[in-house]
């Protein structure tokens, strides 16, 4: 008896949500990218411009505040505006262009400020479609394609800080924030050409109006799984929110490193998850994401407290390069739990809920940190950091997690689809 063969329809379905995994993660890999240089960038703008620690952490504040405001009502509309995706992407990579340029020309704090400002807006709105999409496509491995446009986000991750080290040592932080406006718009490009129809060639899903979209939204908020994954990523967020933008200072001022070395250990930082996302991806959705995120959470907060004690040598960049493994790669999985709650049609609200709740409270992490630094040093963030990150950990505890598969959702090739092993079955 021969093998049954797979149909045209079928094998056209797989190869597209492969093609648009890939152009989203890239996508992302470039956005990330922008955004970790930025934060090696952040010392030397605040030297440069005179600024206070209590500014830096007020534009950090801001910063979040943005990202988080945009989220919030932009999920909503991002799902009613389904075949205008491809246009929201690729707006939100000529408008990263735009942003970085104006921080590039700032010579004053207001104008930094609009600025930044400006670059929380595309970074907030890209998630929303990207995922929503993902989360669509992939209804079967749903963590693991989240977690592969998290990939990409932590090659990003990995040479920006890099990249934005290297520069440093021969160029302006001025002349570098204008070269970043050039990849931007090459992707911006090569996303409209590619993915100008994600949101009308997709699972279609019930179509909703305004008022019914606002009610499915409001059931998220009477999902209590949902509610308490919102609460974890919430105090997650402060952690990284506090880490990303302080460690570069701890680097540079109490460390003494230089502006290259600094840039090699925040990629690793930011960028580890290159190694892990994918896997613990792909483990959620083959057992249980509370199995992963458990330890995760566990381990980051053991990791954070232990960096001080690491001293400056190679003992910091082994910690360092293990927090990393985590630091974007937990997200992942939880925006996976929370999508296995919410139904076709609602997941750029969810998202939006989940990144923008976060947002808004977490953002004050920076003005909490401002107060820490001020009363007891840089060093004492850490385990600050390391508290937040141990009562996520305990608010995940109690939760019952339950894995839904809605493989119906793209038809009987979802139930086929193997991210290992038969990799031309997704």
């Amino acid at each position: 008896m021969s093998a049954a063969v797979p149909a045209k329809s079928d094998i056209k379905l797989r190869e597209d949500r492969r093609f648009i995994l890939g152009v989203l993660s890239t996508g992302h890999g470039i956005s990330h990218w922008f955004d970790q240089g930025f934060l090696v960038l952040l010392p030397s703008i605040t030297a440069s411009l005179g600024l206070s620690t209590l500014q830096v952490g007020s534009l950090a504040t801001i910063r979040q505040v943005g990202f988080g405001l945009v989220n919030l009502p932009g999920g909503l509309v991002v799902d009613m505006f389904k075949g205008q995706w491809g246009l929201i992407l690729t707006g939100c990579l000529v408008w990263s262009a735009l942003s970085y340029a104006l921080l590039g020309a700032s010579y004053s704090y207001p104008v930094l400020i609009v600025a930044v400002i400006m670059i929380s807006l595309p970074g907030a709105l890209w998630h929303l479609p990207a995922t929503a999409a993902l989360s669509q496509r992939f209804p079967d491995w749903r963590g693991f394609a989240i977690s592969i446009h998290g990939f990409g986000a932590n090659v990003g991750n990995i040479l920006g800080p890099i990249v934005a080290g290297a520069l440093l040592l021969i160029v302006a932080w001025r002349g570098i924030l204008f070269i970043y406006a050039v990849p931007a718009l090459f992707t911006a490009l090569a996303v409209w050409l590619f993915l100008q129809n994600i949101g009308r060639d997709g699972p279609e899903g019930e179509r909703r109006d305004f008022k019914t979209q606002l009610q499915a939204a409001r059931a998220l908020l009477r999902n209590r799984i949902v509610i308490n994954l919102a609460g974890v990523a919430l105090l997650r967020d402060m952690a990284l929110n506090s880490l990303f933008i302080w460690t570069p200072f701890y680097l540079r001022d109490v460390i003494g490193m230089g502006d290259f070395r600094m840039g090699v250990h925040m990629a690793l930082l930011t960028g580890m998850g290159v190694v892990s996302t994918p896997v613990l991806g792909a483990l959620s959705d083959r057992f249980n994401r509370k199995l992963i995120l458990a330890p995760g959470l566990a381990l980051s907060a053991i990791l954070l407290a232990l960096v001080v004690s690491a001293g400056g040598g190679i003992g910091l960049t082994l910690v360092l390069a293990a927090i990393g493994l985590f630091s974007f790669a937990l997200h992942q999985i939880i925006q996976a739990a929370v999508l296995d709650e919410v139904s076709l049609g609602t997941e750029a609200t969810a998202i939006g809920f989940l990144f923008g709740a976060g947002s808004v409270v977490g953002a004050f992490s920076n003005l909490i940190a401002v107060a820490i630094i001020k009363g007891f040093g840089l060093e004492s963030l850490f385990y600050y950091q390391a508290a937040l990150t141990g009562a996520a950990f305990l608010l995940l505890l109690p939760l019952s997690i339950s894995r839904k598969t809605p493989t119906d959702q793209i038809g009987s090739l979802a139930a086929k689809a193997r991210p290992f092993g038969n990799c031309a079955g997704w």
